[in-house]
């Protein structure tokens, strides 16, 4: 049953993105809209998508608890840079690219992809981990996930903190400790907004990919081995690690499936925001989406079931 939840998904976001490519092949999206929408999701459609998981979740979560999966996500994200950096140093090639996979072997698609299969698996109580998690990686890709991506050495640049994600990101947690309802007229507004995350995301995407040539994608040879890491050493890694600490099984497993997600859609998004190698990010992407659909229900199947 997993599976096939899993394999359904990953034919949506495919759809998702050949529509964007077609979009794309046809003119309709160019280079400059693909920036206005990626403008329109990082302000607007993914500060919307953290907002609405925190409010629609109805599970009783204490402090202890919170604080618990919010250190096991930054050990988590802290394994992912420990096996990625030296992994892309010995995989050499520019220099001016090396934040970027590092970023893509890094960062995974927690909001995009994590959300809908981690419920899929254990149930909506996962939503509200995915969400805290999701917090952690919010502080860190628009921060010195932004540095790394425009070149700046991953040096960290507080202005780079002036963006509406960040910002709710760090709401969103008092909100969910305190429990706090919104209006009606509030919670359908964010559940709106958020609800343009995942279909903006895969047709921008697609679009990008449109207006670079294949040669270009599979010239790139360090996409493949960035994208093996990313699905199988890294989540295999968190698990090895990080089942030491954790007994519910619930958080473990929430924390390796979104390791074993593929490379975040954001670093596409990003890469056009702030002039990144968006050929490297759009071919990243699509290859760990396409890969996932086999290492995603084996990883679940070989260390979770």
């Amino acid at each position: 049953m997993y599976m096939n939840v899993i394999i359904n998904q990953m034919i949506v976001l495919f759809i998702l993105m050949a529509a964007g490519f077609a979009l794309g092949k046809a003119k309709i999206l160019t280079p400059d809209s693909n920036k206005a929408i990626t403008k329109l999701i990082l302000c607007v459609a993914l500060p919307g998508t953290i907002l609405n998981s925190v409010f629609e979740n109805e599970m009783a979560v204490t402090i202890e608890d919170t604080f618990f999966f919010l250190l096991m996500s930054v050990i988590s994200m802290a394994i992912a840079f420990i096996i990625a950096i030296p992994s892309i140093r010995l995989l050499g090639g520019k220099k001016s690219d090396r934040g970027l996979l590092t970023f893509m072997t890094v960062f995974s698609n927690s909001a995009f992809m994590g959300f809908p299969i981690s419920i899929a698996i254990f149930g909506i109580t996962a939503a509200f981990y995915v969400s805290l998690f999701t917090f952690v990686f919010n502080i860190l890709a628009f921060s010195i996930g932004i540095a790394m991506i425009s070149g700046k050495g991953g040096k960290f640049d507080p202005k780079l903190l002036l963006n509406p994600a960040f910002a709710i990101a760090i709401i969103a947690v008092p909100i969910a400790l305190l429990n706090l309802s919104p209006p009606a007229v509030i919670a359908e507004t964010v559940r709106i907004a958020g609800s343009i995350t995942t279909p903006g995301a895969m047709i921008v995407i697609g679009s990008i990919l449109a207006y670079v040539p294949l040669k270009t994608i599979f010239s790139e040879w360090r996409i493949a081995p960035v994208t093996l890491i990313k699905l199988i050493v890294v989540p295999i890694v968190t698990w090895l690690i990080l089942r030491l600490f954790i007994t519910n099984e619930l958080q473990l497993g929430v924390l390796v499936v979104i390791a074993g997600m593929p490379v975040a859609a954001l670093a596409s998004m990003l890469a056009i925001e702030y002039d990144g190698n968006e050929p490297i990010a759009s071919a990243g992407v699509f290859l760990s989406t396409v890969l996932c659909v086999i290492t995603v229900p084996l990883l679940v199947y070989f260390l979770l079931m």
